[in-house]
């Protein structure tokens, strides 16, 4: 079986499928060894047994706080624990399809679930919900068990098969033991295949239904090139995957060989390339791939799964490792670029929050957290070379409030007495079309601007970049993105402002040629990109580059503006790119 996406990630990966639900936790699907099996039961058995204490804890406590009447609840949470119908089944389902407990008991609630909507009582038919609480719980107290599967513990070396995954997820997963990842939803731009291609491993995204389709343990070839999953390959398809895999492997190591090069045009423009960041592990990547620092730092790591906004210590610790980490390079740090589901966990939520409040917007309703991070960034000026870069503004107004909540750092760290570098370089990330349209007012109020493509283009394109649906209409080499790239350069020039570009456009030879041709002097992306963009660089002359790219912006559709790049620009573009 065959199953098509978009390769989001290049490379070619082979290995058994671990197959992720989306749960409030995500449940895993393990195959298990026929010896394994009555360990697993009694891992369940404890998992259950720590549930009952916990319930008769809380029974006991309500009752001695509100009443007994008020506690009766829980004696039907205790008795579903003893029901056969759930644990017999569960434990059924481990012994019969060797299983992990946490499928098993997923498995049972859809069993029963359907009984429970089979009820006509209206009341009965609601006690689905004390159902969920104590499978809940029970999962709960598995996920707590030191031997238990966790993203970031995972059981062996495994292609993640998922619907999706959340940036915070992506962020504590155990990479170092993911062989290639493939999801159902996503896009070039979702935050998990950023993160793919920085460790170098083969990604598909869009596959639709491919959690439900490939049974747990299979044997995989994921290409991260072509945008395929194959499931149980024959003989001959592996071998030839296998052959793709060498090739590969021995491409990169050539491109790796330019690590220590810079990045210099034939006719001597020097370009820096620099690297876009989740997490701090990534800085010793970055320099692994040769970035010449880290060009965006994406701060909301710091938050973590339990969105929990971290102190100012706790914040410098991180920054000033970052710096030692990089040094001589400088490290770029983007704000808090959050929602209102993040500011408020539990409360209301944005319908769209790509256009919601977000970032510069939540300002107004709790600027504390942001003063708290602007107090860090500013006493880490004094550990080396950081820049600030506040994102998500519409215009001068958004900056300025930004600005100001700046001030009022300075002005606090003084009053306190606290050491900090006075004149820590300011930016602005361009990323909405207001911003990019008043480029020539923002470009007075601010030291540097930085491009993110990859939220600029959706907004200008009207195209969400994380639906794989409409994934053909996200065009980076629309006239309409290269024209507002070209009007930004020439807004920062008027103003001897230096600019760069932040977003996955940065990461692709061809569109790097032609940003370098607009007049784009740093770029920073995902680390593992960064030799394939050097060499097409140091491959190219900027005059040349310059003169396509001014054609370019002549042309009205993007299958125009690749053709007449490739033709032109052949020479830099390495064979997978031509």
């Amino acid at each position: 079986m065959e199953l098509k996406g978009i390769g989001v990630s290049p490379g070619v990966a082979v290995g058994p499928a671990l197959v992720v639900e989306r749960e409030a936790v995500p449940v895993f699907r393990l195959l298990l060894a026929p010896e394994a099996v009555e360990g697993e039961v009694q891992r369940l058995s404890r998992a259950v047994e720590a549930s009952q204490k916990q319930l008769l804890g809380i029974k006991e406590r309500l009752a001695r706080e509100v009443g007994g009447s008020h506690a009766y609840i829980f004696d039907a949470h205790l008795l579903m624990l003893e029901d056969p119908l759930l644990l017999d089944r569960a434990v059924t389902v481990i012994r019969e399809d060797h299983v992990n407990s946490e499928w098993a008991l997923r498995t049972v609630a859809e069993q029963l679930h359907a009984l429970f909507d089979e009820f006509t009582d209206a009341y009965l038919r609601e006690r689905s919900t004390d159902l969920d609480d104590v499978l809940g719980r029970i999962q709960i107290n598995l996920g707590g068990a030191t031997d238990a599967p966790s993203l970031s513990r995972l059981p062996g070396s495994f292609v993640l098969v998922t619907e999706d995954l959340t940036p915070s997820e992506a962020a504590e997963l155990d990479w170092e033991r993911v062989l290639a990842v493939t999801m159902d939803a996503g896009s070039p731009t979702h935050h998990t295949a950023i993160l793919a291609r920085s460790f170098g491993i083969p990604a598909v995204a869009g596959l639709q239904d491919a959690v439900r389709r490939v049974p747990p343990g299979s044997l995989v070839v994921v290409d991260g090139t072509g945008g395929r999953l194959v499931v149980e390959p024959t003989a001959p398809t592996l071998e030839g995957f296998r052959a793709v895999q060498e090739r590969h492997k021995i491409e990169e190591e050539r491109l790796q060989a330019t690590s220590t090069l810079p990045a210099v045009t034939r006719d001597g423009v020097r370009v820096s390339l620099q690297a876009n960041a989740e997490f701090p592990d990534e800085a010793d990547t970055a320099l692994l791939y040769g970035a010449e620092g880290i060009g965006l730092f994406r701060s909301e790591y710091l938050l973590g799964r339990g969105v929990k906004w971290p102190s100012e210590d706790q914040q410098l610790d991180v920054y000033r490792r970052l710096l030692d980490q990089m040094r001589p390079h400088g490290v770029t740090v983007r704000t808090w670029d959050v929602g209102l589901e993040e500011l408020a966990p539990g409360g209301p939520t944005s319908p769209n929050p790509a256009l919601g409040e977000r970032a510069l917007r939540l300002v107004r309703r709790s600027p504390h957290p942001f003063r708290v991070q602007l107090r860090a960034l500013l006493r880490a000026g004094l550990h080396g070379p950081i820049r600030v870069m506040f994102p998500f503004a519409s215009g001068p107004a958004d900056l300025r409030l930004a600005l100001d909540l700046l001030e009022e750092a300075r002005v606090e760290l003084r009053r306190e007495g606290t050491a900090f570098r006075e004149d820590v370089p300011v930016g602005l990330n361009l990323e909405v079309p207001s911003a990019a349209l008043t480029a020539d007012l923002l470009a007075r109020e601010v030291e540097f601007f930085s491009v993110g493509t990859n939220d600029l283009i959706q907004y200008l394109l009207a195209v969400d970049r994380t639906d794989p649906r409409v994934s053909s209409l996200y065009q980076p080499l629309h006239p309409a993105v290269l024209r507002t790239l070209d009007g930004i350069a020439r807004a920062a020039e008027a103003h001897s402002l230096p600019f760069s570009v932040c977003g996955e456009m940065a990461a692709q030879p061809l569109p790097a040629a032609l940003l370098a041709g607009l007049g784009y002097r740093e770029l920073s992306m995902t680390p593992a990109a960064v030799p394939r963009v050097k060499a097409a660089l140091r491959a190219v002359r900027i005059e040349a580059a310059r003169e396509v790219a001014l054609r370019c912006l002549s042309l009205g559709t993007e299958a125009e503006i690749e053709a007449l790049a490739r033709r032109e620009l052949a020479p830099c573009l390495a064979p997978a790119d031509s």
